[in-house]
């Protein structure tokens, strides 16, 4: 038995070195060609590779289309372009387990007020801008809350005041809010400006805050209403829209203004606005009210002797040179560009009267230096009484026809028709009244285009009145 078992294990030992042997054999022949085994190795891991990156590729683009808002839209073409963040070959690198969008929640408000300034159109004060987010936010921004800024604001200072670590109730998240403090102006040239109902108008200041270029591809914006009595109120452009109302700051900076709204049109957009309304009283004690003594003042002047042909003169010039003064005045509280408002219109007005009635003057002087005594009462009169209701009814009509939402309608069409009326009866008065120098001024006009400027017979009387009497 033992032998048989030896035998049995010799031919084990030999069919072992023979399989053994295969396998070197075996060995052998794989590491001859082990140079093909390894680049058929290497093809088939870049061909995973591409095929990772092109399923990358695609998830980032289709998170990126889908995220990017700034769309190019217009009434003949309608969306067919993107306005991309980044260029075409960058894409934003997804984080495992985070959803794209991620929400920033942001609280605005308006604190003080600094200034107002027509001319420059800005508004001057103190306004904050809160940002909430989640820590997951910082996976792609070191700081969320700088993403965020107010467009329009100008010049002075923007300060980060920290960070606090919030829980939320609701989503059973934690979460982070950073403010930030605007102190400086906040330009108003891109709004309508309308000043030509100046000084009886209103203004509508807004603020535009929105998520600076490429983070809104990350990120959109959610308006809380929330602080300092803010309520959810309804958008009547857009119902769907969040809209929010804070309680009215009330009134400085020569303005009643009403409550700071803020409405989302958009998802990388809010826009804030008030609507203040001009208290005028303080301009029409300081410019409107000097400027209508001045005018009397310069009508007033044809109640003099017309002897007394200095005083009348230098009363004329000086209501001329005072209102000049403060038209430059106003001329500097106003813009430079835009419309004429309703108050540098009526200085203009005011100051062609004035030379109208230097105009006057001068034919009332020559008149009376002719002995036409009657005329030269009419011309008085004419330019006292007539010319000053003329006056008043150019002024009121430009206002009336300027349509002014806060000046009445019918207040404003009744003083242009009591002006109208009171412009008919002086003339119609002093027609009649002076009926005899009118007829005769008449009929020497009428014959000025047949016999030119002898007609009138002004050198011949002159001659005639100063030549001694013969018998």
């Amino acid at each position: 038995s033992s032998s048989i078992y030896a035998g049995s294990k010799s031919a084990d030992l030999e069919k072992g070195s023979a399989i053994l042997k295969d396998r070197m054999v075996f060995l052998h022949v794989e590491r001859s060609r082990l140079w093909l085994f390894a680049l058929l190795f290497f093809f088939r891991l870049e061909l995973f590779e591409a095929k990772a990156s092109a399923a990358s590729a695609e998830s980032a683009t289709k998170v990126k289309k889908t995220i990017s808002p700034r769309r190019v839209q217009t009434e003949e073409a309608p969306i067919e372009e993107e306005t991309d963040s980044l260029p075409s070959d960058v894409l934003i690198r997804d984080a495992v387990g985070i959803s794209l969008p991620m929400k920033l929640e942001i609280i605005p408000g308006w604190e003080i007020f600094l200034g107002f300034s027509d001319a420059q159109k800005l508004i001057k004060g103190r306004m904050t801008l809160n940002t909430v987010y989640t820590p997951e936010a910082l996976n792609f921004v070191s700081n969320p809350e700088l993403v965020v800024d107010v467009e329009n604001f100008a010049t002075g200072e923007k300060h980060l005041m920290g960070t606090i670590n919030l829980w939320d109730n609701k989503s059973r998240k934690e979460k982070i809010s950073a403010s930030k403090v605007y102190v400086g102006d906040f330009s108003q040239s891109l709004s309508d400006f309308d000043m030509s109902c100046y000084p009886f108008d209103y203004k509508t200041v807004y603020f535009p805050i929105s998520i600076q270029q490429p983070a809104d591809a990350v990120f959109e914006l959610q308006l809380v209403c929330a602080g300092g009595g803010g309520q959810k109120v309804i958008d009547l452009d857009s119902p769907n829209n969040t809209a929010c109302e804070w309680p009215a700051p009330g009134s400085y900076v020569g303005f009643s203004w009403d409550k700071f709204e803020c409405k989302q049109p958009k998802s990388w957009l809010v826009e804030c606005r008030m609507k203040g309304i001009r208290q005028s009283n303080s301009l029409i004690t300081a410019y409107l009210w000097p400027s209508i003594v001045y005018s009397l003042m310069g009508f007033l002047a044809f109640g003099l002797d017309v002897k007394m042909a200095m005083p009348r003169i230098a009363i004329t010039m000086l209501a001329l040179v005072s209102l000049t003064n403060l038209r430059n005045q106003v001329l500097t509280l106003v813009p430079s560009s835009g419309d004429t408002s309703w108050m540098e219109e009526y200085f203009l007005i005011a100051v062609t009267f004035m030379f109208l009635n230097l105009v006057g003057h001068t034919a009332s002087f020559y008149l009376e230096s002719l002995g036409k005594i009657q005329m030269q009462k009419m011309a008085n009169k004419v330019n006292l009484w007539g010319m000053l209701s003329v006056f008043c009814l150019v002024i009121s009509a430009r206002l009336h026809v300027r349509q002014c939402e806060l000046v009445s309608k019918a207040d404003s069409g009744a003083f242009v028709a009591a002006t109208s009326i009171a412009v008919a009866v002086v003339f119609a008065f002093l027609a009649w009244y002076y009926r005899y120098a009118f007829k005769e001024l008449c009929h020497k006009i009428k014959d000025l285009p047949e016999h030119g400027i002898n007609a009138l017979n002004l050198d011949q009387e002159r001659q005639e009145s100063s030549s001694p009497m013969t018998v």
